[in-house]
């Protein structure tokens, strides 16, 4: 059965609220315990009576700061699997997903800035299909991405060729802001990039549910889940909240399947285990490259 739909008033709400939802990882993080219970909000959000988790009850489990998952790297140059379909008419093509993800891990385990970048643009255009809810987190993302592709194009461009020259360049400047963001400066790739880090983390730990799972199970529990091992630790309890009204109004299960115009659910999960192996293998150089300069918790 299909997740529970947002009444066509609330998707207003929901797509404001859905805004904070990366916007605010500039807010300082506050230690509660997410909140988002089977894919809902939880009642102090309705004004039930309820308030919110004090401190003592904990918050959720961080990411091992040098693990991840335990795929093998993508190889550089790699072509896409036969596989992965082509969906005719449609913007998000997961083929180039694969095959600029692939690209940018390369021989000497290095990330070209370009190839991510090129990867992220799909990933906005999966975000961007899941519903009004969630296409201000794209265009928010997508500001992300405008600001590295300023500093692949700016006057140290060739220090932002790959993420380590970027990481290298930046520490030995000076331009990273370890504790406090420097004023009168723009973001920083080290820092800017981080955010995307996180977020591909939860993309690639719901593709993962979603490729394993039962049909009896709620994509939008699944994608609950994914955030809260992901995005929520980093998180305030306000943008939790407006993260669990936006997974109210995920697509369903066939809904997400056909997204990678694939024929059957056997297909279909194939090709999901394809794109979660290629993106953990991003994310893992990444998490080991940031957890070696100590760059994991930057504000």
């Amino acid at each position: 059965m299909g997740p529970q739909r947002l009444p066509w008033f609330l998707l207003p709400t929901a797509a404001l609220l859905g805004l904070l939802f990366l916007s605010s990882l500039r807010l300082p993080e506050v230690h509660l315990s997410a909140c988002v219970r089977g894919g809902r909000p939880c009642g102090w959000l309705g004004g039930r009576g309820e308030t919110p988790p004090s401190e003592e009850d904990g918050k959720p489990p961080l990411l091992a700061r040098t693990s991840g998952s335990r795929l093998p790297l993508p190889r550089h140059g790699t072509p896409t699997p036969a596989r992965a379909p082509r969906c005719p008419g449609q913007a998000f093509q997961i083929s180039r997903l694969l095959a600029a993800f692939r690209a940018c891990v390369t021989p000497d385990g290095e990330i070209l800035l370009g190839e991510y970048l090129a990867g992220w643009k799909e990933l906005i255009k999966l975000i961007d299909t899941l519903g009004a809810a969630f296409g201000l987190l794209a265009r928010e993302t997508q500001t992300k991405m405008e600001i590295l592709q300023g500093h692949r194009a700016g006057p140290h461009a060739p220090h932002y060729r790959t993420l380590q020259a970027m990481v290298a360049f930046e520490l030995r400047r000076g331009l990273v802001g370890l504790r406090a963001l420097p004023p009168g400066r723009p973001p920083s790739g080290c820092r800017t990039l981080l955010r995307l880090h996180r977020a591909l983390k939860w993309l690639e730990l719901f593709l993962g549910k979603l490729s394993h799972s039962g049909p009896e199970e709620d994509p939008s529990q699944l994608c609950a889940e994914a955030y809260q091992a992901a995005l929520a630790p980093h998180h305030s309890w306000w943008v939790r909240q407006a993260a669990g009204l936006a997974f109210l109004a995920l697509p369903s299960r066939q809904e997400l399947y056909g997204l990678v115009c694939a024929e059957g659910e056997r297909e279909a999960r194939a090709v999901l285990l394809d794109a979660v192996g290629v993106i953990a293998g991003v994310y893992n150089v990444t998490q080991r490259l940031y957890a070696a300069r100590g760059l994991l918790e930057l504000p």
